[in-house]
């Protein structure tokens, strides 16, 4: 039943050897909050948390007694229905998910054209207009590959309709997913209109995402 081999052992009171507390059986042997509830309505016995005097005292759980729970016909029958509703409301995520996809592959986006000069002087600009401390401004020395990569962010951010599409998703399950759809598509709108940016635009691509706030994968 333990699933434990994978996990650290999480730090108990001493003297509880043979104990179990919420975290082991959560996260070493699959129990739910409802069903430590249920089956273990009262712990064995409570201990001075480790880590602060303040906090409430510790929960243990026998481990002879959590054996014997498991081995229930009542718990196995709780464990499975448990189970089946996370496999249907991980169904149902997917298929939202795949949906906000759909809505994100379909969304008409927008650049606005730009003479190449003149996006490379407003990317510099608006760059330098937002340095943070120990930044370095960009000017005429600043190397091509870190020109390429200020001018692909104001482009995305600022000659694009890329956050005005993402309003589209607030709230919306699959938000992330669909965030890094419309992403990579203005990423390829730049590079068609931009070809001294094919390859910034395709290193980004590959870059870890900077989600807006809120929003997960």
């Amino acid at each position: 039943m333990s699933r434990g081999k994978h996990h650290p052992p999480h730090p108990k009171p001493a003297n509880s050897e043979d104990f179990l507390i919420a975290a082991d059986l959560k996260k070493e042997r699959g129990w739910t909050e409802t069903q430590i509830k249920a089956f273990l309505p009262e712990p064995d016995k409570t201990a001075r948390n480790p880590f602060s005097r303040k906090a409430a005292p510790m929960k243990l759980y026998a481990l002879e007694r959590v054996e014997t729970v498991e081995a229930t016909e009542e718990f196995r029958r709780a464990r499975e229905a448990s189970r089946k509703r996370q496999l249907a409301a991980r169904g149902r995520a997917l298929e939202k998910k795949k949906q906000a996809v759909a809505v994100a592959e379909a969304l008409e986006l927008r650049l606005v054209p730009e003479s190449w000069e003149d996006v490379q002087r407003k990317a510099v600009e608006h760059y330098n207009s937002r340095l943070r401390q120990n930044q370095s401004p960009a000017g005429p020395r600043t190397t091509r590959s870190r020109l390429d990569r200020l001018t692909v962010n104001y482009l995305r951010h600022m000659q694009t309709s890329y956050e005005e599409e993402l309003k589209e998703f607030k709230g919306v399950v699959g938000v992330g997913e669909a965030y890094l759809v419309v992403r990579n598509r203005i990423l390829d709108l730049i590079a068609q209109a931009y070809p001294a940016l094919q390859a910034e635009c395709e290193r980004q691509k590959f870059q870890a995402p900077d989600l807006p706030a809120g929003v997960v994968l």
